[in-house]
């Protein structure tokens, strides 16, 4: 009977109900408890339940999302997420960041929906879905954090944002959903409606629309700041730690004025899945110092006026057709068949892009994936997932823009094709009453780099009904993005991946039945991919060694629920790879032993109150402490120009400017009232803190921490109206 209990658990997974309690022990659950629970394989390939899951992570369902406000992914996540954060980036889309690792092209992280990865592999990584604020298809997020690897494969270096959106045997409310911000102007309209088709409950289909019209905030609410004193190519004088005076574009304004967009079907016929999907988006950014200011602080050529200089900015259109086949075998066995097709096309123009002879950097690329998954429980204490997955690229594609692809590495690109395999297996062992085992193993090799080894070992043990422990030990891996591994192809040059081992510990503890504490303390070794500043290729720069520790406490009664997390990362160890470039930290020119772009501290806090059955307030508030490592950067640019009037100027600032690294704080605040019938009306004020001052509300920029742009004070109103 407990084999065709674990069966049972799997294939339920699209019922909505309990989540699985703290004191879970899945094996000694019968028929009757295993239909009431819902199991999501998030960090694992067998069925486990919430408690053992081997690793930390941290899940948003749909409530949070609407008592959040939260008008992109970057700001959901800032929010809830334990030592996350996100910074914008004079050169590329806006970079998320897990535990210190935040670099300047988002690969060493996977975004996934609905177990398809959907990262840009060509140049930049996870690229999609993370600018829109059309959020109303989310059913629940789950962000590993952590390596992941072993289960989703190369790029789950730092984290995984595992997107699990609306089914036709899942999901909220039919309706619509209308958003009007200010401050940060911006429209939106979302539409979600499933129909049954036929008789039979689990055949039907689901529809979903969502678009956008994103002005963003403009540059008197969001100024942009430089921290060195200047001129510009064309005479305007500019003052550090004094906002812009020339044009600049909106604050998180649309790529080229266009709509974001997403667009969402879903098909089931019993345990046949067929799902579509469509986003666009993007932003435009903001010129480096060093683009518009002449020598020696700049490359600028003298007299270039501001009219010849095109804004810089970075757009994406991605179609993905995802299908799944589900197969039970026997009470204990069964099979899954996924594949499909993913097109994805990325267009970065800068500020030379629209000079004569320039093709600003665009290109497409397409993934057909076939991937088969075995599950099998062979025992009462035994569970073993095996799978393997082949994946047929094409890369070097033309976008619907431009007439032929270009490269920042390669230039001009002529297509060309790689295939890739992939090979996983995961053993769960219940060794006893409260002790689990996990051992997973995938290997994956395309035909640019050699074989890479994610490994993981993990021990779960229930010491009480209310205490967890939970060690792991981790390795990932990821291959080098697809133009740079073709350009050492081409040089008949080796690829290497980057790699991160990982140790974690973990000790959760229900403090009372409305009281959860979890404290984790990490410890890496990254063998890390970057940018070389010499070469401007994506290089081995380094290793590097750091840790720190998590605490989240989470508190929930009927009508108040409150989530406190505080964070801390530190840099232990740097040794640059030998002729490498780097700005991870300046710790290896002798500065500090910080991580640079990342604050050692961060704070956060969420609470909703439930102020009667219509009435609810909520808030938010981001802390971030400092910025050490950034400083270090500062401090090693100005001294490098003292010895050399010709060295960089990236961080350079005027003597004693240290603004854009001091520390900053995001705080949100929410109204929302639930009519009785039909919807839901919310006001959320955005970034109030810079009522007080702007600088409260700044984000320094990614490699240019001298330069900052404050988030813009604002508000949204949204109603929600359930067909």
């Amino acid at each position: 009977m407990r084999e065709a209990c674990w069966i049972v658990a799997c294939l339920l997974l699209p019922i909505t109900s309990l989540a699985a309690s703290s004191d879970d022990e899945l094996l000694q659950m019968d028929l009757a408890q295993l239909m009431q629970v819902k199991l999501e394989g998030s960090a694992t390939l067998t069925p486990t339940a919430t408690r053992r899951m081997p690793a930390s992570i941290t899940s948003i369902d749909r409530g949070m999302i609407e008592m959040s406000g939260a008008r992109s992914l970057f700001d959901l996540l800032e929010i809830y997420v334990p030592n996350f954060h996100y910074l914008p980036h004079h050169w590329e889309a806006p970079h998320m960041g897990m535990r210190g690792l935040i670099g300047d092209r988002d690969d060493k992280y996977l975004l996934v929906v609905n177990g398809r990865v959907l990262n840009e592999k060509t140049h930049f990584g996870a690229l999609s879905e993370r600018d829109t604020p059309l959020l109303a298809d989310i059913r629940k997020i789950d962000v590993v954090r952590g390596p992941g690897s072993v289960v989703y494969g190369p790029g789950a270096v730092s984290m995984v944002i595992n997107i699990q959106t609306d089914s036709f045997a899942d999901h909220g409310p039919d309706g619509m959903t209308v958003k009007w911000g200010e401050g940060e102007a911006f429209r939106s309209v979302e539409v979600k409606n499933a129909v049954q088709l036929g008789d039979s409950p689990d055949h039907g289909l689901l529809l979903y629309a969502g678009i956008s019209d994103y002005a963003g905030a403009s540059s008197g609410s969001s100024p942009l700041t430089y921290g060195l004193s200047d001129s510009t190519s064309w005479g305007e004088p500019i003052t550090g730690g004094q906002p812009v005076s020339y044009r600049t574009p909106n604050n998180h304004e649309s790529f080229h004025n266009r709509p974001k967009v997403k667009l969402h079907g879903h098909y089931q016929k019993q345990d046949f899945n067929a799902w579509l999907r469509f986003t666009q988006g993007g932003e435009q950014l903001t010129w480096e110092h060093k683009t518009i200011y002449t020598a020696p602080n700049g490359s600028a050529t003298p007299g270039a006026t501001e009219d010849s200089y095109a804004t810089n900015g970075v757009g994406y259109q991605q179609l993905t057709l995802d299908l799944s086949q589900l197969w039970v075998l026997n009470s204990n066995m069964w099979f899954e068949m996924k594949g499909g097709y993913d097109s994805t096309a990325y267009m970065r123009e800068l500020w030379n892009s629209d000079q004569s002879g320039v093709t600003p950097e665009n290109h497409r690329e397409e993934e057909y994936l076939l991937r088969g998954t075995l599950n099998w429980n062979h025992s009462a204490n035994h569970a073993t997932a095996l799978g393997s997955e082949v994946i047929y690229s094409r890369w070097g594609l033309s976008t619907a823009d431009y007439d032929h692809a270009q490269s920042s590495v390669l230039g001009a690109m002529d297509p060309w094709a790689t295939y890739a395999v992939g090979l996983f297996g995961e053993h769960q062992w219940q060794i006893n009453s409260w002790l689990t085992q996990f051992t997973g193993l995938r290997a994956d090799k395309d035909q640019y780099s050699g074989w890479m080894w994610s490994p993981r070992l993990a021990l779960v043990a229930a010491l009480s009904e209310r205490d967890t422990l939970k060690g792991v030990l981790s390795r990932s891996l990821r291959k080098n993005n697809a133009e740079e591994l073709r350009a050492l192809y081409l040089a008949g040059e080796n690829a290497e991946p980057e790699q991160l081992s990982s140790a974690e510990l973990i000790y959760d503890r229900e403090l009372s039945a409305s009281t959860r504490m979890t404290l984790t303390g990490f410890y890496n070794k990254a063998e890390i991919l970057g940018i070389n500043f010499a070469t401007l290729h994506t290089q081995p720069v380094g290793e590097f060694k750091y840790g720190g520790l998590e605490l989240e406490l989470n508190y929930q009664l009927e009508a108040v629920s409150l989530g406190f997390s505080h964070a801390y990362t530190k840099l232990d160890d740097f040794d640059l790879a030998a002729g490498g470039s780097t700005r991870i930290t300046a710790s290896h020119l002798g500065y500090g032993n910080d991580l640079n772009n990342w604050s050692n501290h961060m704070t956060k806090f969420n609470a909703a109150w439930q102020l009667d059955p219509a009435w609810q307030l909520t808030s938010s508030l981001r802390y971030f402490w400092g910025y050490p490592g950034a400083e270090d950067q500062i401090d090693s640019t100005n001294d490098a120009r003292e010895n050399n009037p010709n060295s960089s100027a990236t961080n350079l600032t005027d003597p004693g400017y240290y603004d854009s690294v001091q520390e900053a704080a995001f705080f949100d605040l929410g109204l929302h009232y639930q009519t009785r019938d039909y919807g839901k009306f919310s006001l959320n004020g955005y970034n109030l803190l810079g009522l007080l001052d702007k600088q409260f509300n700044k984000r320094l920029y990614l490699l240019n921490v001298g330069n900052y742009r404050p988030e813009a004070v604002a508000v949204g109103l949204s109603y929600r109206y359930n067909f």
